[in-house]
């Protein structure tokens, strides 16, 4: 068994792949330890050309041809591939540090972790490094995973990309045992449903510190591309809140468990119903009263909730009219602020 699998899902990345690869081959393990699982996903450009070029060069690149499927195949046919103890998501359009995976792995082994989250920089368009995640924790102290994400995430919405599955070290094993992989047909935000059972189900979680990922920001990317307000977006959202019920009545063996799943099942209903923007959902009314209020999601549970999700579930469990009004109040109230912060700041 190798100790790592890096999984680095591939369509139309070709002015980013190489650097995203060179970055995964300057590590401080031998080459035979970890494997790279390109998985091109009938990307149209030429970015498979740039794996077979590299693939000359360094023998531990292995590249998977497949149909389009989406971003969420790719990688669970990756994790499928995957002979590695641990596997790392990376996006071709990112890259990781040099020299930077000994050190994790070692603190993986000695905690026999299920979960390593790590640190992660973003960058903006221009290149310029405008984020950091690396809270201060002591990476000796191991959690279960909803421990974990009660601690660091739950009510801090200051955080980037909170529901990310990149700069996660995840133990296969542990993967495979729970059945937890990508849910097809969710083209945007799928770590975020994934995530949600992976914190539920871990057992043995912890942080390490420092940053592992550098985070990049281009327009084409699927973040900037207005994909979130399509219908395809929209179906991928309520798919998510109705697996996410689906597991915590089937899956959870506790009410901690079930407790903690009441949030994220909050979290992609919000999604689908904001996708449709302003008093747009008006026109289809009567659709949405069809499929949430006389479906699985007709009230929602808030308990263990954050306070912003708590009010948002209230309000949905009122009425959809009642979410929407109080969702447009909440903007407002929230441009009203940076306003008045830039006008008289502190």
């Amino acid at each position: 068994m190798k100790r790592l699998s890096i999984i680095v899902p591939i369509y139309n990345v070709e002015p980013f792949v190489e650097r995203c690869i060179r970055s995964i081959e300057e590590q401080d393990i031998p080459k035979e330890d970890y494997e790279i699982i390109c998985i091109n996903d009938g990307s149209p450009d030429n970015s498979r050309d740039v794996i077979v070029t590299l693939k000359k060069k360094w023998n531990n690149i292995v590249l998977i041809d497949q149909e389009n499927q989406g971003v969420s195949m790719a990688r669970n046919n990756g994790i499928d591939l995957a002979r590695g103890k641990y596997v790392l998501m990376v996006d071709a359009d990112d890259f990781i540090k040099p020299n930077i995976l000994k050190n994790r792995l070692e603190i993986l082994d000695k905690n026999n972790l299920e979960v390593g989250f790590c640190g992660y920089t973003i960058l903006n368009e221009a290149f310029i490094e405008e984020y950091i995640f690396d809270p201060i924790y002591d990476s000796n102290i191991v959690q279960t995973g909803i421990d974990f994400f009660n601690t660091f995430k739950r009510g801090r919405s200051e955080i980037r990309d909170p529901h990310s599955s990149w700069a996660t070290f995840l133990k296969r094993s542990f993967l495979n045992t729970n059945n937890l992989r990508y849910l097809k047909d969710v083209p945007y935000l799928e770590d975020g449903e994934l995530m949600a059972r992976i914190y539920c189900k871990a057992k043995r979680v912890n942080y390490i510190r420092g940053t592992l990922y550098v985070r990049t920001t281009r327009p084409g990317s699927a973040t900037n591309s207005g994909l979130r307000q399509t219908q395809n977006a929209r179906n991928g959202f309520l798919k998510a809140a109705n697996n996410l019920l689906e597991f915590k009545h089937n899956y959870c063996n506790n009410e901690v468990e079930k407790i903690f799943m009441n949030q994220p099942i909050i979290h992609f209903t919000i999604l689908f119903l904001t996708s449709l923007n302003g008093f747009k959902y008006l026109k289809q009314y009567s659709e949405l009263q069809d499929i949430l209020k006389k479906g699985p999601l007709k009230e929602l549970d808030t308990e263990g909730c954050s306070i912003f999700y708590k009010k948002m579930g209230k309000y949905y469990n009122h009425s959809i009219h009642c979410f929407y009004l109080n969702r447009i109040f909440f903007l407002f109230r929230k441009a009203l602020g940076i306003k008045l912060r830039k006008i008289f700041p502190v």
